[in-house]
């Protein structure tokens, strides 16, 4: 007898959904700003990447551009790396106004006008590396840059930063008043991604309705809203009482949301992202951070093994550089056989601290010159398997001598702190997500925009140069190398998420890709999921 496969349920308008913010990615937090240009963290990205539509739509799980999402139609560089030719396919503001290369050029006035203020400044090279942007017609317009670069490098990571806003509405404005207007619905009225911002209620939810002129494919409800959310116990909280649709299941809960009536467990690809230990470097209170044989202990000190085994029930990949080894198309070829310049190795990190010049003092930490191997890690509060990862951090680092004293501090808190380079922070516990080109010239470069803590190294930045401006992987590969030896970070393993939703929901896989990147589309309802007021 032939094998009889259930049809697939039928689409239905799911009403409202709920969601917390961070869904399928980590730890979530308020929305505060839905400017594309201004944007400091990835939960403020996520909402405005539901707002506007970008140039180049990189999917995060296949490492490609999807033209399919794309407002580029087709892009080409004919002399191999300094001129871009791009063309623009139809495409409508949500007042009908047609998407043109004029909205492009007006986006990268506003970058240039930012200036450092801008949150990618840096990133692809950005803005400096455009020596001209011209005009060809409202579909077609060219990019000359000031030398040639790694084609691949600049459409990923250069390039895609010129996302359309709408000149005819924004225009009328300041850079100060765009700026004052970040958080305000009212500002962002003219959209072109397929949702638009009805309510923002920092520290209680941002409700997002469907743009009812979306050129792109067509949502299956009538509101998305995001709550915000002090810790995944509230988040697991609501999604059993029903106040939510889905959430990240938390992994310390792990075995007890495997069979949750009326509840599917949905387990997704690893993250385009690693956690990583920043460090300040010019805090004159922890001086020995300047020390590469300091940091290389520290990480051969963490034992990421174990955390991803009895942590993250083994769904989680260690991480030892700034290239995450799944998918691992652009991972080294030193990467992919698994020579790390560092790994858990508590033997060698003791006897790098003694090649440093540290010795035990009486309690057993190590000490030079009368000042002892000690620093405050600011820890995210509302995460419990951030705390059992913190915890075993700060007990790996003990062994071996290094005393990690941990303080609590809201995400947004953080945010603002590294933020300020006159902060006197010491450490703190972070996520970073790669982008699907993964250079460091944003986040490694000296004085690059996400360079928190100030690192600065010129071999450093000699390879991430190479790395964008010769074709092929070869420098890209390079660069990865040093960095793991290097530890601007302390690498650390990234879990893989699962998501608790409501078993009416479909599409929650397809929902948010690797970087983090929503798919509202995606999402519909089967008998009896909506719709919900």
């Amino acid at each position: 007898m032939p094998l009889l496969l259930a049809a697939a349920p039928a689409p239905q308008n799911c009403g409202t959904i709920v969601v917390p913010t961070g869904v399928g990615v980590g730890n979530g937090a308020d929305i505060t700003s839905m400017n594309p240009l201004l944007v400091t963290s990835l939960y403020n990205q996520q909402a405005a990447g539901l707002l506007y539509q970008p140039l180049i739509w990189l999917d995060a799980n296949t490492g490609k551009i999807d033209w399919s999402r794309s407002i580029a139609s087709a892009v080409t560089t004919p002399d191999h790396g300094t001129t871009y030719d791009v063309s623009l396919r139809p495409w409508h503001w949500s007042d009908g106004v047609p998407v043109t290369t004029a909205d492009v050029a007006y986006t990268f006035k506003l970058i240039k006008a930012l200036g450092t203020t801008y949150a990618a400044y840096g990133a692809g090279g950005m803005p400096g590396i455009v020596n001209a942007l011209n005009i060809i017609s409202p579909t077609q317009f060219q990019l000359v840059l000031t030398h040639q670069v790694n084609p691949t490098w600049f459409i990923y990571n250069g390039l895609s930063q010129l996302l359309p806003l709408p000149e005819h509405s924004w225009g009328r404005d300041t850079v100060d008043q765009i700026f004052q207007g970040q958080s305000s619905p009212a500002f962002f009225s003219v959209v072109d991604g397929p949702l638009q911002a009805q309510r923002l209620d920092i520290g209680l939810d941002l409700v997002l309705v469907p743009n009812p002129t979306y050129d792109g494919p067509k949502l299956h409800f009538g509101r998305l809203i995001f709550k915000f959310l002090e810790s995944d116990g509230a988040a697991l909280q609501g999604v059993e009482a029903g106040d939510l649709d889905m959430a990240n299941a938390p992994l310390p809960l792990w075995r007890a949301v495997q069979h949750l009536p009326g509840l599917r467990l949905t387990t997704l690809p690893p993250v385009a992202a690693y956690g990583e230990i920043a460090l300040n470097f010019r805090n004159p209170a922890v001086p020995f951070f300047r020390d590469v044989r300091v940091r290389q202990a520290m990480a051969d000190a963490i034992d990421q093994e174990t955390m991803v085994r009895l942590i993250d029930h083994g769904l989680g990949v260690q991480i030892y550089g700034p290239v995450v080894p799944a998918p691992p198309t652009f991972l080294s070829p030193e990467m992919k056989a698994g020579h790390y310049p560092v790994g858990y190795d508590p033997a060698k990190a003791r006897a790098l601290l003694r090649a440093a010049g540290y010795s035990p003092g009486p309690d057993g930490i190590m000490q030079k010159d009368g000042k002892q191997l000690a620093f405050t890690y600011l820890m995210l509060t509302g995460d419990a398997d951030n705390q059992q990862v913190t915890e075993l951090t700060q007990a790996d680092l003990l062994k071996i001598g290094i005393r990690m004293k941990v303080r609590e501090i809201e995400f947004n808190q953080l945010v603002a702190m590294l933020g300020n380079p006159k902060a006197d922070w010491q450490a703190a516990g972070l996520g970073e997500t790669t982008g699907v080109y993964p250079s460091g010239e944003e986040v490694f470069g000296t004085n690059a925009a996400q360079n928190a803590g100030g690192y600065s190294d010129p071999e450093m930045d000699r390879l991430i140069t190479a790395s964008t401006e010769a074709a092929g992987l070869s420098g890209l590969y390079a660069y990865e190398n040093y960095a793991s030896a290097q530890q601007p970070v302390i690498f650390q393993a990234a879990a893989q998420p699962s998501i608790l939703s409501r078993d009416t929901l479909h599409g929650v896989k397809d929902f948010v890709d690797s970087s983090g990147n929503y798919y509202p589309d995606q999402l519909y309802c089967s008998a009896g999921g909506g719709p919900k007021s």
